[in-house]
């Protein structure tokens, strides 16, 4: 339970990025070298990726663009991964008294994280291209979109560039003609029915999927005519967990 409360303050670390690589046309030769992967380095994700928990528990876990971890051992079958030091402390923070450990295969490592230049230089391009796209907006905001943050006044098309791999729903605002909320998670709806297969297979007592969906909206955001007018967060939920 510990580790299901801490994995899920994790969403709300900043560098919760949350959409795909291909969006943004990212270089294959961004993607780390077995040189640069060497156990003991810090890496980055850059196409965000799903590592499962090391021991019993061998649970999945989403692990989004721009999440820190440290490589610890890479074999020719698998690599250990474990969070990086402040998600260390957040963990432990949240109860936690050991650190998990992840394992993910080489191909992964090769393909979805990369060390801390090849980050620098992706984000930066990743920024660029918002703009090339969108040259009203601001270098801030640009970088906003790039980290999948979004932000009040982004037109509908930039909400979707930045955060639409995790809007769980799309739905009409009873009274207010025009306008439409979206349900926005941590991760995509089917990474939440895998996890929600999971908990049925561990025993968790049943109920359906829509009420477990229900149970892992991180923000709701109010669109009126095609412009992000609001971010709330849901019921009974502080808005600190959300985007600014």
């Amino acid at each position: 339970m510990r580790f299901a409360a801490a994995r899920r303050a994790l969403g709300a670390v900043p560098l919760v990025l949350l959409f795909t690589a291909r969006a943004w046309g990212v270089p294959a030769e961004n993607a780390g070298t077995v040189e640069d992967n060497r156990p003991g380095r810090v890496l980055y994700v850059l196409n965000p990726t799903v590592v499962r928990t090391r021991g019993g528990g061998n649970l999945s876990v989403d692990l989004p663009r721009g999440q820190a971890v440290v490589l610890v051992d890479r074999g020719p079958d698998r690599a250990i991964l474990v969070p990086s030091d402040g998600d260390a402390g957040l963990l432990r923070a949240y109860g936690v008294r050991r650190v998990p450990r992840y394992t993910a295969t080489p191909e992964q490592i090769a393909r979805d994280f990369v060390p801390a230049a090849a980050w620098e230089k992706a984000r930066a391009e990743g920024a660029r291209l918002v703009r090339e796209r969108w040259p009203a907006l601001t270098p801030e905001q640009a970088g906003q979109i790039f980290l999948g943050w979004p932000f009040v006044g982004m037109t509908g098309d930039q909400a979707e560039e930045a955060i639409g791999r995790v809007v769980l729903a799309r739905e009409a605002v009873p009274g207010d003609a025009g306008a439409v909320v979206w349900k926005v998670g941590r991760r995509p709806r089917s990474s939440e029915l895998r996890l929600f297969t999971e908990s049925r297979e561990r025993g968790t007592r049943a109920r359906t999927f829509e009420e477990f969906l229900a149970t892992k909206i991180r923000a709701l955001l109010t669109f009126r005519g095609g412009i992000l007018a609001a971010i709330d967060p849901p019921e009974n939920q502080t808005a600190g967990l959300n985007w600014p």
